[in-house]
């Protein structure tokens, strides 16, 4: 059987800035942030043509945070500062940077979840969208109206295989391992910026 090179490659992707959830002191560098997102967009994109939607509406909240880190790089060194500063610092208790980093985390974190459900899978099947399925419905689900949920359902069926994202045969099982690794500091940052702003009542729940 022909070998297929994966449409994600996990050795090539840049972790997660570090982050120790035990240490209350402990925060996250903006652009080492940034850069990990931009990288799982990039995944993303890789399913597809019809899901531009989506890596669309993730990379303008990326460029929301990436402005306004541009506007003073010192004092938003730390993401928390950013979000911090537009809490405290300008009378705006929730303004469109805090509501973009609220909007990619949540997208970041179904994808965290569609990677973690297909590396636990025992079956190892080749087909994956039921994995998306589950984590869209834990992550995005409850902050979506009719329209959003509608649109999910037609396209998580395009997902595409478990072999054509990581690859077949030895090239897979390297990636899986890759993946295994790549988790971590990705579920760390996701841990760490649901408490942020759940300590900081930013979590807000209308839907769209």
């Amino acid at each position: 059987m022909a070998t297929m090179e994966p449409k994600i490659d996990f050795f090539k992707m840049k972790p997660f800035p570090a982050i120790d959830n035990r240490n209350i002191k402990s925060q996250i560098i903006t652009t080492a942030f940034l850069e990990s997102a931009n990288q799982v967009i990039e995944s993303i994109e890789s399913f597809g043509r019809l899901f531009s939607p989506i890596v669309k509406d993730m990379r303008g909240n990326v460029k929301r945070l990436q402005a306004k880190y541009n506007e003073n790089e010192k004092d938003f060194y730390y993401l928390e500062d950013l979000i911090l500063y537009d809490k405290n610092g300008n009378g705006i208790l929730f303004d469109t940077v805090t509501e973009g980093l609220l909007w990619l985390k949540r997208a970041l974190e179904m994808i965290e979840m569609f990677f973690r459900n297909m590396l636990n899978d025992p079956s190892a099947s080749d087909t994956v969208k039921h994995h998306l399925r589950k984590a869209y419905e834990i992550t995005l689900l409850p902050y979506h109206g009719y329209l959003a949920q509608k649109g999910f359902q037609i396209l998580h069926h395009y997902v595409p295989s478990r072999t054509t994202l990581l690859g077949s045969s030895d090239s897979n099982e390297k990636n899986m391992e890759a993946l295994s690794k790549f988790l971590v500091t990705f579920r760390a940052n996701i841990d760490y910026l649901n408490r942020f702003f759940d300590e900081h009542n930013l979590n807000k729940t209308y839907k769209i």
